[in-house]
């Protein structure tokens, strides 16, 4: 009872004040807004003082026409469709496999591996449901609060018939000096794990959240042309993720991230979060 008429209170503060709460709560130590050091204090005025670029780039509709221009199409995901809403006809000529997403938040995807084992119904009530989400609401991260929600279908991306590992660059540039870590999510779908490599493809002992696998992934066979592309954008930014797959021998553009985990993920070795927070100045 009191932790929901907690929560319930934390829910009615203005943003920065949430965030501070919800940061506090979280870490147990209350946060620097006015002059942040750590990766997540960072990320959490983020949060309240957004770039305004950070609104397009976050829409997974619009930030493919930025990915098209810096990189070229051939790095975007098929899409199928898009548009307000699903309608019958759309769903009448998908292929068999595909994902439905929506573009202004996170967490509003399905992947589809058999189309005849769901139902045209089923998938529509769910986009009304996504499109009637409010995700600058429930994350109160100000970049996500003027995107205009749309519904989305792409390919469905499969490696020997299973979904590939995310390839996750968290890209940091201070002053020019950009350094790059690389987050590898391991069956997210089933008994996921996570490792981090550095650039030269070490696992590092860093830990986010989750524990490690128990055999790290082989560099990716294209990892110097996903640096590459993350290098490339990271110049506009002094902190952003980069997100990519890789199928056979080809590279995919996943998503770009400017606060992960709404910046409520603990890095461990407790100095990682300082030591993150030192590679920009936001």
């Amino acid at each position: 009872m009191l932790n929901r008429l907690l929560k319930g209170i934390v829910r009615c503060l203005p943003d920065a004040l949430h965030h501070q709460v919800k940061y506090a709560m979280y870490f147990k130590r209350w946060p620097h807004l006015a002059r942040p050091r750590g990766y997540s204090e960072k990320l959490m005025r983020r949060k309240i003082y957004p770039r305004g670029i950070y609104t397009m780039l976050s829409d997974k509709y619009k930030v493919r026409e930025f990915i098209a221009g810096l990189w070229g199409e051939a790095y975007l995901t098929e899409l199928y469709a898009h548009g307000a809403e699903l309608s019958y006809d759309v769903f009448r000529r998908l292929p068999r496999q595909f994902v439905l997403k929506a573009n202004h938040g996170s967490g509003y995807n399905r992947l589809v591996f058999d189309k005849e084992q769901v139902s045209y119904a089923e998938l529509y009530d769910q986009t009304r449901r996504w499109m009637r989400a409010n995700f600058y609401q429930q994350s109160r991260e100000r970049h996500y609060r003027d995107i205009e929600p749309c519904i989305m279908v792409e390919r469905l991306l499969l490696e020997n018939d299973e979904v590939p590992n995310d390839l996750k660059f968290h890209c940091f540039n201070r002053e020019g000096v950009i350094r790059i870590f690389i987050q590898v999510d391991y069956q997210r779908f089933g008994e996921h794990r996570r490792d981090i490599f550095d650039e030269q493809w070490n696992r590092t002992e860093i830990r986010l959240v989750l524990p490690n696998a128990e055999q790290p992934l082989a560099a990716p066979s294209q990892l110097a042309d996903m640096l590459r592309l993350a290098r490339l954008t990271a110049q506009q930014f002094s902190y952003l993720r980069v997100d990519f797959y890789q199928v056979g021998e080809r590279v995919y553009f996943g998503e770009l991230t400017f606060t992960p985990g709404a910046g409520l993920s603990r890095l461990m070795p407790e100095r990682i979060e300082q030591e993150w927070g030192g590679y920009f100045i936001d």
